[in-house]
């Protein structure tokens, strides 16, 4: 509801609250182009894109991902993910089967071709890339970039434990789904590899003190995904039946969403999150007035605030 130009205010008053990063998606705008836009009118918080799709050559993620590096002085944080399987299929033409093995190549590929410059070239085959000869013409800011995964499943998570540098929960999670599903299998994959991997959540929040208000204006935030077949693997884990078509109860809206009054959304979410997350992407409602996302984003830069002193 807000255009990208738009946003520089928001951007500003997120950097004052002391924000930790400005996370930029991939649905209204592409993430590359704007990451570099929120990098340009800030000096800060990290830049991280939560998430950048695969629909780009894994190689040419590398490249953008060390060309904003280098514009914001080393902010930059690649967040990787997949995306719905139509979406996969009707939007770009790409087979989402095996997702593992191909977020598994697409990430190898990224770190090689970071690598690939002052005289070394990167060759890589694998079932879904194959890179021959490339060769970077400059060496980038920093030996790697930080990786994280958009974490929805058990099989990703374990992935992400495994290989990345942080796992981004999406926000489409519930407390028993957090914490029976995900966090077995982030601790699996570290387990391989001896890896650690950041703890990351999406969290979904309005600061409203009325509680069926709440729930009313957070309702549409659900619907782009009520087609897709993760959400009702979810909320049957939780113990709720849904359908495309069916009633949200308020129940389940409490249990992927935080809303309250600003002391009790701080309660909720130090009680969910805390110990376990090492930071989180606090979201505004989705699918709502431009006047009340604004609303919106000042109740939460108020809430990064309050949040830091506790």
């Amino acid at each position: 509801g807000i255009g990208l130009p738009d946003y520089r205010d928001i951007a500003v008053s997120a950097e004052s609250a002391g924000a930790y990063a400005l996370c930029v998606g991939e649905v209204a705008n592409e993430s590359i182009a704007s990451a570099t836009y929120f990098g340009t009118i800030t000096s800060k918080p990290k830049l991280i894109t939560a998430i950048t799709t695969w629909v780009r050559p894994p190689v040419n993620v590398a490249l953008g991902s060390s060309t904003i590096d280098e514009i914001t002085s080393g902010r930059f944080e690649l967040g990787l993910g997949t995306m719905p399987d139509h979406w996969n299929r009707d939007h770009y033409q790409i087979d989402p089967s095996r997702p593992l093995v191909r977020m598994r190549e697409y990430m190898e590929v990224i770190r090689k071709s970071w690598l690939a410059h002052s005289g070394e070239s990167m060759n890589f085959k694998g079932d879904f890339y194959q890179v021959e000869g490339y060769q970077r013409l400059s060496k980038p800011l920093r030996s790697q970039i930080p990786i994280h995964l958009a974490v929805t499943r058990p099989g990703m998570a374990k992935l992400a434990g495994e290989i990345a540098d942080g796992a981004i929960v999406n926000w489409l999670h519930t407390d028993e789904w957090l914490k029976n599903s995900l966090e077995p299998a982030l601790e699996a994959g570290q387990s391989i590899s001896g890896n650690y991997c950041q703890r990351s959540a999406m969290v979904r929040v309005l600061i409203e003190k009325d509680p069926a208000k709440a729930r009313q204006i957070l309702r549409p935030s659900f619907n782009m995904y009520r087609n897709v077949p993760y959400f009702h693997e979810i909320t049957a884990s939780a113990g709720f039946v849904t359908t495309p078509t069916s009633d949200l109860s308020d129940e389940l809206v409490d249990s992927m969403t935080v809303h309250g009054s600003m002391e009790q959304v701080i309660e909720k979410i130090t009680k969910k999150y805390g110990g376990w997350a090492d930071w989180l992407e606090l979201i505004p409602p989705g699918a709502v007035e431009p006047d009340l996302l604004r609303k919106s984003y000042d109740g939460i830069f108020e809430l990064i605030s309050r949040l830091k002193t506790v």
